[in-house]
């Protein structure tokens, strides 16, 4: 028997037949090569640039090691949480960018107060230093985009905008955990206002661009 609504022709029966199971996307191999383009990035920018003397000495900064596990932590927790939006599913999606976020916005907001406070970094950092940081760091976050606009599209992700925010926060991270192996300032306030744009400029870019990509 055909059923058909409203004597339009739509039948119910041949959609259910036109079905296919789907399987869902594993999100490992996607982390694994956003992984392997930090590694990458990593590799190539040691043919430009030396890495900072305190890691060739074996002795890395407080600062160094807070600075990039923190970049660390924001890029894979948030790239955990974009994937997580490729899965169909009911309820809660994973949350770990927030916690994520809200520790890394320990250096902007300590970035603003070191500035107020008398911290002339910014003001001897030199402008190659500067344009070395958002470069390298937006170069690298691009490419750590690809995959993740890649699992997106072939995913089933409900909020476009929202990807799209943490798409552009994920790779920020990364970008800025990447070159963090090569900036020679340790001070809070060229951290917290330098580090922040790469990850600012990424993230906008996702939202302006990636919703466009992935809509289904």
């Amino acid at each position: 028997m055909n059923i058909t609504i409203n004597n339009q022709g739509f039948n119910i029966l041949q959609l259910v037949n036109d079905l296919k199971p789907v399987k869902p996307l594993n999100a490992k191999p996607t982390l694994l090569v956003l992984l392997a383009i930090a590694a990458f990035a990593l590799i190539a920018i040691s043919f430009v640039r030396a890495p900072r003397v305190d890691l060739l000495a074996g002795q890395p900064t407080a600062m160094f090691l807070m600075r990039a596990g923190m970049l660390a932590l924001l890029g894979t927790a948030t790239a955990f949480s974009v994937l997580s939006m490729t899965q169909p599913s009911v309820g809660k999606h994973s949350n770990s960018w927030q916690i994520a976020l809200a520790f890394a916005a320990i250096f902007p907001v300590g970035g603003m107060i070191a500035v107020m406070t008398g911290d002339n970094t910014l003001s001897v950092a030199s402008t190659a230093s500067v344009y070395r940081c958002l470069s390298y760091g937006s170069i690298t976050a691009l490419a750590t985009l690809i995959p993740m606009i890649y699992a997106l599209r072939r995913g089933a992700p409900t909020n476009p905008n929202l990807a799209g925010w943490l798409t552009g926060l994920a790779a920020g991270g990364m970008g800025g955990f990447t070159y963090s192996f090569y900036c020679p300032f340790d001070s809070l306030a060229y951290t917290g206002v330098w580090f922040t744009l790469v990850v600012g400029m990424a993230s906008i870019a996702g939202r302006l661009f990636v919703p466009r990509l992935i809509r289904w």
